[in-house]
């Protein structure tokens, strides 16, 4: 069976950010454990701000430059080229701007110990966002296995950076200890952009050549000085903005919720602790199964965005459906997963069952983030940037309205944070959804989501019979029962996916 190039580019995509993922994640299981649970929350609030601030640098510039390059690939080449100084110039200035600000932003958030990870943190803002500009060109071409070595070198000299300092800077106090945790990023960066520069420089030459002589230099003066600049950043706004959303719903947790947590009677360490049980612990295992379609949207972007440049609308909605398709179908595979084996993840992975039942609650993400990321996608390749931005912006406030209203609320705190997540997760998806729905006539099929949720909840009906079954035949141990269940799921998964598609691989 021949499969698209697209979903062959996927796999290898879905490949080398599964083994970023997962090196990262073995390296967060000792951190984890270092640090205990408050640490880990000190950790996610610090990091929501760099999350914050770095999107608000870079923004939709990378992935307009991807867009771009993947239209004409010389004109992506001169705006990457124009555009990398101003970048390291404003990463800068905000990276001394935040660490002269850290003793303030930290009395903001309610700890005025916080200072000191975030002044750890700063360096970073100067690095990273120019290594996302660069990245977003190497997208444009496709050039995949050079885009993702970097991203494997960053990971890797990012753990071992951040293990190494939170081990010798432990004795200093959990606060300088998370200072090294998240001094990691500037070094992983630093190194993979150096990566980057030295292929750049072996080559000696840029991918495509420019025009030489008074056109040359009419060129790039349209592009600094005239309308080219202007267009690029009018194009990256709604992008930027859209972008923008996600992380600043993440910061805005990290205000609300633990003072919301202790507002229900709890302590400053006790709501640092659910805090980071909730999105340090549990968020780190449930948005794993989102590489896949994280990879998928990735890879897809050119191809769609080639597809309604030339106006190859049946091409555009056949690669849409089956994208979705394989988001929805993940995503229902990952949701069983997640809810069945929820406690056996937390114990192996952070020695403790505390972070279960936010696991559960938050099972649902791989599949409504999954799909909002991927619908978001098609919406930007079609030209519509600022329907994702309203959809956002609306599940934000919603969020933060209910993260408000339900954390406060006695011994319904993990509960009502996962909800809050999944609000914003969800009516941002329905909304582009929706959209997608008007816009382009045939895509999102409703019949195979419909079909993959009725399998989960047959699923679901047959577990406890065979939990039943191996109790009956003596396999009571808690391995065999987990190892039976995950064989189970399995089983169930690949049955599902043979009869679904099985007259699509007949066909070929």
């Amino acid at each position: 069976m021949n499969l698209p190039s697209f979903i062959k580019q996927t796999a290898l995509r879905s490949i080398a950010i599964f083994l970023v993922k997962a090196i990262g994640l073995a390296f967060r299981i000792p951190l984890f454990r270092i640090l205990g649970a408050e640490g880990t929350g000190i950790y996610q609030i610090v990091y929501s701000i760099y999350g914050f601030t770095l999107t608000l640098i870079s923004g939709g510039f990378p992935t307009s430059l991807a867009l771009m390059t993947a239209k004409d690939k010389t004109r992506g080449w001169q705006f990457f080229r124009n555009m990398s100084i101003p970048f390291f110039v404003f990463g800068t200035g905000i990276s001394v701007l935040c660490y002269v600000l850290a003793p303030y932003i930290a009395v903001f958030l309610g700890d005025d110990k916080l200072a000191i990870p975030i002044r750890f943190l700063a360096p970073a803002l100067a690095i990273v966002p120019l290594l996302q500009l660069y990245r977003g060109f190497l997208q444009g071409l496709e050039l995949y296995g050079i885009e993702s070595a970097s991203q494997l070198i960053e990971q890797i000299v990012r753990v071992i950076t951040m293990l190494f300092l939170v081990i010798v800077w432990m004795k200093y106090g959990v606060h300088t200890s998370v200072g090294g945790a998240v001094f990691g990023a500037f070094t992983g960066a630093l190194i993979a952009l150096a990566f980057l520069w030295i292929l750049y420089n072996r080559q000696k030459s840029p991918h495509f050549p420019l025009e030489s002589g008074g056109h040359e230099i009419k060129s790039m003066r349209w592009l600094v000085f005239g309308p080219g600049l202007f267009w690029f950043i009018k194009s990256s706004l709604a992008i930027t903005l859209t972008r923008l959303v996600v992380p600043a719903s993440d910061f805005v947790d990290a205000i609300i919720i633990p003072s919301r947590l202790q507002v229900s009677g709890l302590s400053q360490s006790e709501a640092f602790a659910i805090f980071g049980e909730i999105f340090g612990m549990a968020a780190t295992i449930v948005y794993m199964p989102t590489i896949i379609t994280a990879a998928l949207s990735f890879t897809i972007a050119p191809k769609l965005t080639a597809d309604w440049e030339n106006q190859k609308k049946r091409e555009f909605v056949n690669r849409s459906n089956l994208s979705l398709e394989i988001g929805w179908f993940w995503g229902i595979g990952s949701i069983g997963f997640l809810l069945f084996h929820a406690d056996e993840l937390a114990m192996f992975i952070f020695g403790s069952s505390s972070a279960a039942n936010a696991i559960r609650y938050l099972s649902f993400v791989p599949l409504i983030t999954g799909m909002r990321e991927l619908t978001t996608t098609m919406l930007w390749a079609a030209d519509q940037k600022r329907i994702p931005l309203i959809g956002l912006l609306f599940g934000l406030v919603c969020s933060a309205a209910s993260a408000y209203v339900l954390v406060a609320i006695p011994n319904f705190g993990h509960a009502g944070a996962a909800i809050s997540v999944l609000v914003l997760e969800s009516i941002s998806l329905l909304w582009n959804a929706s959209f997608l729905r008007k816009r382009c006539k045939g895509i999102f099929p409703l019949f195979p989501l419909l079909l993959s949720l009725t399998f989960l909840a047959a699923v679901v009906f047959l577990y406890p019979a065979f939990e039943s079954f191996l109790f009956d035949i003596g396999a009571g141990s808690a391995t065999i029962r987990s190892v039976g269940r995950i064989l189970f799921l399995a089983i169930c998964l690949i049955l599902y996916l043979m009869l679904r598609f099985w007259r699509k691989l007949r066909l070929h």
